[in-house]
C-alpha cells in the first residue's frame, strides 16, 4: 500500500490546474449570459436614453447622437421620410444630430416604426425647451399693425416646431388664431395672422430667404390643421 511519501507527484499539479480551470470557467459565465463585452452595449440602448449604473433607465441631455424630425425640400431625396399634408415639394425627414449645428441623414434601417414615434416626441419635446428661449422679431406695417413674427435661429432642428399640435395658437396674444406659417430655410420660420389679407406681400422676402440660404426648405404656406402640419398654399413668384 502506497503511504502519503510515495504517491505520484504530479497529482498536485494535476488538482492545482483542475481548479484554475473550474475558476476560469466561472468567471467567463456572465460573458456567457449575454451581458456586454465593451461599453459599445450602450448603442443599443432606445433613442435619447441611456442605461444608468444600477441598470435604469434616464434620459440623455447632450444633443449629439439624437435623432430629429424636421422639414426638408423633396429635390433632397432623403432616404428616411415622412409626407406633408397637401405638398410633395416639401418632406419630414429623420436626421441624427452629430453636434449641436450638424446634422446627417438617417438611414432607412436606422429607425423602426417605433423608433420613429419616439423620434417625433423627441422632436417636439426639444421644440417645447426651443420656443421657451427664443424671442421672435415683430414685424409691423406703417400703421402699427402686427403683420408678422419672424424667428431665428442657429439651431437646425427650428423648423420641428410645426410639429407642435398648438403651435398655431402659440403666439395668439399677437396675431390671433391659427396663424399661418412659412419656413424658407432651416434658420428661419415666419408667422402670419390668419385673418390678414397682405400675407402675399412678403412673397419677396420669402423667396430670397430661400434661394440665398445653403439650407433651403419651402416657399410654401404652412397651417395646423386638426392638429397636423398642412400646406395650404405658395408665395407667389411675381412679386
Amino acid at each position: 500500500m502506497l503511504n502519503r511519501s510515495t504517491r505520484p507527484s504530479g497529482n498536485c499539479k494535476s488538482n492545482r490546474r483542475l481548479l484554475g480551470l473550474v475558476i476560469l470557467v466561472l468567471s467567463a459565465a456572465p460573458l456567457a449570459s449575454g451581458e456586454p463585452r465593451t461599453p459599445n452595449a450602450k448603442l443599443q440602448s432606445p433613442i435619447g436614453e441611456r442605461p444608468t449604473v444600477n441598470g435604469e433607465r434616464s434620459t440623455v441631455t447632450a444633443e449629439s447622437n439624437r435623432y430629429f424630425l424636421i422639414l426638408d425640400p423633396y429635390f433632397y431625396r432623403s432616404p428616411l421620410v415622412l409626407p406633408v399634408e397637401g405638398t410633395k415639394e416639401t418632406v419630414l425627414t429623420f436626421y441624427r444630430a452629430v453636434d449641436d449645428e450638424t446634422l446627417v441623414q438617417a438611414k432607412s434601417q436606422e429607425l423602426s416604426d417605433q423608433d420613429q414615434a419616439a423620434v417625433k416626441r423627441q422632436t417636439e419635446s426639444h421644440a417645447r425647451k426651443l420656443l421657451q428661449v427664443i424671442r421672435p422679431e415683430v414685424i409691423r406695417d406703417s400703421h402699427g399693425v402686427i403683420t408678422a413674427l419672424r424667428i431665428n435661429s442657429s439651431d437646425p432642428t427650428l423648423s420641428g416646431i410645426l410639429l407642435l399640435p398648438d403651435i398655431g395658437n402659440h403666439y395668439a396674444n399677437l396675431l390671433g388664431p391659427d396663424c399661418y406659417f412659412a419656413v424658407p430655410n432651416r434658420q428661419t420660420v415666419l408667422l402670419f395672422p390668419r385673418l390678414a389679407s397682405h400675407i402675399q406681400s412678403f412673397s419677396a422676402l420669402v423667396h430670397s430667404l430661400y434661394h440665398n440660404d445653403p439650407w433651403p426648405i419651402s416657399t410654401e404656406i404652412f397651417e395646423i390643421t386638426n392638429g397636423k402640419l398642412r400646406a395650404s398654399g405658395q408665395f407667389n413668384e411675381d412679386f
